[in-house]
């Protein structure tokens, strides 16, 4: 599996459902014409040069997570127990053909903490929805709400920070993930059938 950062040459890799969705970037009616989730795209890409990840399996899309700096989520604003931190970045929303991958879910996650570290962002956080049926408990949202099941937050080591009613909001503090190389550079200067020499 490989994960490509989301941007203006890969959103295609989004459902269309996803490419045209704009619940996050805006609460308000738009102007004729305006395109809310193409403007979200290039503001979000002009900061940080991704608005998310996307899993792959060969060519095959497995899934994504969408996330943006909290100043630029607008409805965050207005849900219950936000607006989200100043300094963090929002997981907006996530989508997976596999509803219940919930380790391809945590892959990705990683993979937009790898990408968010090398950054410098200081926090993730996300909105989850406390009320929850016990069949939902393997996916990582709730995707008609675009809110996220807690206990796959918790799981992922985010930490509760307010309630209000249903709705909760969650923080994982970047400082708190290190960042560690996949393969070893030392392993590639090792030649084939090398062994210790006495000094």
């Amino acid at each position: 599996m490989r994960a490509l950062d989301l941007n203006a040459t890969t959103r295609d890799l989004l459902a269309p459902i996803c490419q045209t969705c704009a619940w996050w970037q805006t609460d308000l009616p738009c102007a004729p014409g305006d395109d809310p989730r193409l403007r979200w795209e290039r503001a979000v890409e002009s900061e940080a040069g991704l608005f998310g990840r996307a899993l792959l399996e060969g060519e095959a899309v497995i899934g994504w997570i969408q996330t943006a700096p909290a100043a630029l989520v607008p409805r965050a604003r207005r849900l219950p127990t936000g607006p989200p931190s100043a300094d963090a970045w929002l997981l907006t929303c996530a989508y997976f053909y596999d509803e219940e991958f919930v380790g391809g879910f945590q892959q990705l996650l990683l993979e937009i903490e790898a990408a968010l570290k090398h950054r410098r962002v200081s926090a993730l956080e996300a909105f989850a929805l406390r009320r929850t049926r016990a069949e939902d408990r393997f996916c990582g949202y709730l995707r008609a709400l675009n809110l996220f099941h807690p206990e796959v937050l918790e799981g992922s080591g985010f930490r509760l920070v307010c309630v209000s009613g249903e709705v909760a909001r969650y923080r994982l503090d970047l400082a708190t993930v290190i960042a560690a190389p996949r393969h070893s550079r030392l392993l590639e200067s090792v030649e084939p059938g090398a062994a210790a020499q006495a000094v």
